[in-house]
């Protein structure tokens, strides 16, 4: 199973004769919902009203409201009691976080699918020759000792799980990620091979939720190299990956170095 998501405290705001039952079954069920979603939950707000009228057919009234990343996901629902009303309110948002699951799935097979074509395609048009180390397909051919770092990125990386790191990656169409990843604090890469399969490194443990499509999470023969600048190039001219993950810092932070299309070298740092 997916290890489930670190939600934040649900906002409870009843109007009314509403039971303290009624508000243990209201936060359980919500709190349940939301972590076996696929996405973290940054807020969650549950209204209970029981209006007094009592020529009203249906006076219990729920409503809740969870922020997904920035995306508000909203039910509203009427019952006769408001156990009922509560029970019609997570039926109403397990429909809705399923369709935006399923679209979410729609789109990452999508996006696995075209990264596949393009693999195929080039590993198809194109063979490296032994004699040319450090040219990859579609690179520019520059000597390497003309190559030079002309881009530096210093990220603010914010926490992020293995999954999520995968989803982004694929979202912002790139071959590799670089990510901390929140469960296990250490910094990671998520990578795409020549082939469209999934790896990270360093190496760590995916479990599957039962029924997951997700393509799988491969552990990876690389590894986080504690080597200088000029030696991460050296060693990313030698090799047939795009990319080095390594460290030189003081503080261990892991940091990627990666041909350009140019033939010069790009590096990505931590900024945080």
């Amino acid at each position: 199973m997916v290890k489930p998501h670190d939600i934040c405290d649900i906002d409870l705001l009843t109007q009314g004769e509403v039971g303290s039952k009624d508000r243990e079954i209201a936060l359980t069920k919500i709190r349940h919902l939301c972590e076996l979603g696929h996405e973290s939950v940054l807020a969650a707000v549950v209204k209970l009203k029981v209006r007094s009228k009592s020529r009203l057919e249906l006076p219990a009234i729920a409503e809740a409201s969870l922020d997904l990343n920035g995306t508000p996901i909203r039910a509203h629902a009427a019952g006769h009691s408001m156990s009922e009303a509560i029970d019609l309110l997570v039926e109403k948002l397990t429909r809705r976080l399923r369709r935006r699951r399923k679209r979410f799935e729609s789109k990452r097979r999508q996006t696995v699918n075209r990264l596949r074509s393009r693999a195929n395609y080039e590993n198809a048009h194109y063979e490296v020759n032994s004699e040319e180390r450090g040219q990859q397909p579609g690179y520019s051919r520059v000597p390497a000792e003309d190559r030079e770092v002309v881009k530096h990125k210093s990220l603010a990386m914010r926490p992020v799980t293995l999954e999520e790191a995968a989803d982004e990656m694929d979202q912002l169409d790139h071959g590799f990620y670089l990510f901390f990843d929140c469960d296990h604090d250490v910094d990671r890469v998520v990578y795409r091979n020549g082939g469209g399969l999934l790896y990270a490194m360093p190496t760590v443990s995916r479990e599957n939720l039962p029924g997951d499509t997700r393509p799988p999470i491969l552990p990876s023969s690389l590894v986080l190299n504690h080597l200088p600048l000029e030696d991460a190039k050296a060693l990313l001219d030698v090799g047939e990956e795009p990319f080095v993950f390594f460290t030189d810092s003081p503080n261990g932070r892991g940091q990627v170095l990666y041909r350009r299309f140019d033939g010069h070298y790009g590096l990505i740092t931590p900024a945080n």
